[in-house]
């Protein structure tokens, strides 16, 4: 029946004339929907209702964002085969790759017929403004029919089946319809708040999907080790390998399966930071920080890329939620306290400031009586506060006992990232370096007016306690690495659990009239860097000034390798490897098998693949079973374009063959390679890392 309907369409019917026709309305039938949307806008304007304005336009941007993203994804879930790759197919426009349900032209015109109807309505029952009633039913019958012609064109032109359009059509009126719903809906903060925490969400998983970033070599790296559970890891404690192996297990060994809980950690982030602000001021203000921490560009980014920052922060965060419940004198708070601090530590090593953010706080906050009357007065001789830094240490005794186990490796590698062994330095470069860098990861003004009104917080009418409050928890962790930075080099992200309390203060000085519209500005730029936070991977800079470079490329790498491997496993068994973990990362995570890659200790510093098995191994492998080809060949990577391996992997085999590749993205270069195709293993002389 679909053959006889769509031969119908394509050929039986079809003339010059409809040709032309139909290729209009496919390519550019939109337009005619453009007088409908000004006129709509022009009539709610006439009536002063400004914020119907923003809710038209707010509805078609989200309503064309998912009927257009939801239905690919339902496109690569069915996987119908379009009519046009048939025999059926009378060519007047070309055939896409792409799979044909649902049609995404029928779903995007029904969405947008949908949510213009829908307002054309509003007006119609507007009693302020005297409108045709026949006139309104005329523009509706317009804006479906132009929805209408758009959806048959592609019967037309052969390139969906008739139920393809049917099921775009009604999917497209049932995400119409919600959206407007969910925008009109918007009538308290509290809407609004969890309306932005969703359809953020959901762009950050879109961006996930079809975004242009491939993992970082750290996200890789930390999935490496989800594939090799342990009590904890060279670098880091065991949290970010757990989540990343419940992930996976559940979305399978894929980017949305790495980063989803990047995610679920933001979402989860904002929730805390509204509650721990209602504690402190009411609803309103709650929800403005929630929204506020979602634009700063240095929470935006782990809302993405799953590093251990994103649970690290969600763990500080409720862990001073906790702290204020615990502060009511309600004894089993702090056990969960102690318990979340554990959890924080096994994430990240600096949540142990909060020990310090805490008693900073107790030590003087005693004095003081937060809003909702929490008692800090005997809390110092609390027995309950000590039992809870007890119950922390506890949950962190994996680490403990696993650094016993490794030489106390993670203590000696930490110490060597703070500089501690190079002595009293004085480095004005390095504290210039750290202040810009928290200029962009903050925002300038956020960071100016943050830091002016945590110092000089009597500019805004706060409770003594709850300046204290913020104070205690911001400005030892930024003190110290302020400091540290004049010794050595300090990341950009190491102080971002100083910028909470900013977040909360911010929220509550747009209550004050004399500081409200320079809030906002710094609230406008830092939406402003969120979305460019976004957009620059899709700029293709040169790789020189592109901070994004170092996340792309790396499928092209793994492609490349593949042939070269699949050439070399025809006569021999293959080993991969490199001497930096993240190209053996990388590889290991985009090489179709996921295969075991290792990292070759030779002119860097230790990593976590030094406690893993090492490359020969192989040997072992081969010794032990009984393979029929035992010679081990190798796939050597290494950054650049060089002539010849090292020479303790030239010693390995027999010979090396060089192969360079360089990685572009749209036509950009991202980073040359060289691939040495290697003969024969017999076996490498490992050293010790040069250093921790």
């Amino acid at each position: 029946m679909e053959k006889e309907i769509l031969l119908f369409f394509n050929k039986t019917i079809a003339n010059s004339f409809l040709d032309t026709f139909m290729v209009f309305f496919t390519k550019e039938g939109w337009i005619l929907w453009f007088p409908i949307f000004l006129w709509i806008i022009f009539k709610y304007q006439t009536i002063k209702n400004y914020k119907f304005i923003v809710y038209l336009i707010l509805s078609l941007i989200l309503g064309f964002f998912i009927s257009d993203w939801i239905s690919l994804e339902i496109k690569s879930l069915i996987q119908r085969v379009r009519p046009c790759w048939t025999e059926y197919f009378r060519g007047v426009v070309g055939c896409t790759r792409s799979y044909s349900f649902p049609s995404n032209h029928a779903t995007n015109a029904a969405t947008g017929a949908t949510i213009l109807f829908l307002f054309l309505r509003g007006l119609k029952e507007n009693g302020s403004v005297k409108i045709n009633s026949n006139l309104i039913k005329i523009l509706q019958i317009y804006t479906i029919s132009l929805a209408l012609l758009i959806s048959i064109s592609r019967v037309y032109l052969g390139v969906h089946w008739p139920t393809d359009v049917l099921g775009g059509i009604i999917l497209g009126i049932i995400y119409g319809y919600v959206v407007f719903k969910a925008v009109t809906g918007l009538i308290s903060f509290k809407r609004v708040f969890y309306f932005t925490l969703i359809v953020l969400s959901l762009f950050r998983i879109y961006f996930i999907l079809h975004g242009p970033l491939d993992l970082t070599p750290d996200e890789a790296h930390y999935w490496e080790w989800s594939r090799r559970l342990d009590l904890s890891y060279y670098s880091k404690g065991p949290m970010i390998a757990y989540l990343i192996a419940i992930s996976t297990w559940i979305f399978g060994d894929n980017s949305f399966g790495v980063r989803i809980f990047a995610v679920v950690c933001s979402f989860l982030s904002s929730i805390f930071v509204c509650k721990i602000t209602k504690k402190f001021f009411d609803e309103k203000t709650g929800f403005l920080s929630g929204i506020i921490f979602q634009f700063m560009p240095i929470f935006t980014t782990f809302g993405v890329i799953f590093t251990i920052d994103s649970p690290f922060i969600l763990f500080w965060i409720i862990s001073i939620y906790i702290f204020l419940l615990a502060l009511e004198n309600q004894k089993k708070w702090w056990l969960l306290l102690g318990i979340v601090i554990g959890f924080g530590l096994l994430t990240k090593y600096t949540m142990a400031f909060f020990y310090l953010c805490m008693f900073v706080y107790l030590i003087k906050g005693k004095k003081f009586l937060l809003p909702t009357q929490f008692s800090t007065e005997n809390h110092l001789k609390n027995p309950y506060i000590y039992f809870s830094i007890l119950i922390s240490i506890i949950v962190f005794l994996p680490v403990i006992i696993w650094n016993i186990q490794h030489d106390f490796v993670t203590l000696k590698h930490t110490a060597g990232q703070a500089h501690v062994f190079d002595g009293l330095k004085i480095s004005l470069n390095y504290f210039l370096e750290f202040i810009g860098s928290q200029f962009v990861v903050v925002t300038p003004l956020i960071f100016i007016l943050g830091l002016y009104f945590i110092i000089k917080p009597g500019r805004l009418n706060i409770n003594l306690a709850v300046k204290w409050f913020l104070i205690s928890f911001s400005m030892p962790v930024f003190l110290f690495f302020l400091v540290k930075s004049i010794q050595g080099k300090v990341q950009p992200n190491w102080a971002m659990t100083a910028y909470v309390p900013f977040v909360i203060v911010l929220s509550y000085a747009l209550k004050e009239k004399f500081h409200k519209k320079l809030v906002l500005s710094s609230i406008i730029i830092a939406f402003i860097f969120m979305v460019a936070n976004f957009a620059l991977p899709y700029l293709n800079l040169p790789a020189k000034i592109d901070p994004t470079a170092r996340f792309k490329g790396w499928k092209e790498l793994a492609e490349t390798v593949s042939e070269i491997r699949k050439e070399l496993e025809k006569n021999s068994r293959v080993i991969i490897f490199s001497d930096k973990y993240q190209i053996s990362s990388e590889l290991a995570f985009y090489l179709k098998d996921k295969p075991k890659v290792y990292c070759i200790p030779f002119g860097r510093r230790m990593n976590q693949y030094d406690l893993w098995e090492s490359i020969n191994s192989e040997l072992e492998y081969s010794a032990t079973t009984n393979l029929n080809r035992k010679t081990i060949n190798g796939i050597y990577i290494v950054y650049g374009k060089k002539n010849s391996p090292k020479p303790q992997v030239s010693a390995a085999f027999e010979k090396c063959e060089p192969e360079y590749f360089t990685a572009y993205k749209k036509n950009v270069k991202i980073k040359d390679y060289t691939i040495f195709k290697c003969y024969n293993f017999r076996g490498m002389i490992l050293s010790k890392p040069e250093s921790y």
